[in-house]
């Protein structure tokens, strides 16, 4: 389970980092594994792991190139991307590869550009 959410963690990293030169990505949640179709009870095995990436330079608005970016380091590190049609200002883009998702926004009027993803389904 840790290989893949390590896996997960280091692509949406570099995908942040080649988006926006000079910046590093946040990890701004990164809990751990847990069990999506758990109900309270907390019964279940833990099968996914959920990331999220920040980044940005504070001193730049330009979501459509940085969304662009981040879409070419994802695409040059051999995921399947595609782009969604800008809807009220909000930039998003998909990337699959071998059952783990990824998706990015970005949004007018703001400097940071966020990665979110996902891990396949994994057997405990």
């Amino acid at each position: 389970m840790t290989e893949a959410r390590d896996f997960l963690r280091a692509e949406l990293l570099a995908a942040a980092a080649g988006a926006v030169p000079g910046y590093e990505g946040v990890v701004t949640h990164d809990v751990g594994p847990v069990n999506p179709g758990v109900l309270s009870d907390g019964s279940g095995p833990d099968t996914i792991c959920s990331i999220t990436v920040e980044n940005g330079d504070p001193s730049v608005t330009d979501p459509a190139g940085e969304l662009a970016a981040a879409v070419a380091a994802l695409t040059a590190r051999g995921w399947q991307t595609a782009v969604a049609p800008v809807e009220n200002g909000h930039h998003r883009a998909t990337a699959e590869r071998d059952g783990f998702q990824v998706t990015v926004h970005a949004w007018d009027n703001e400097w940071r550009l966020t990665l979110s993803g996902e891990t396949p389904p994994i057997e405990a």
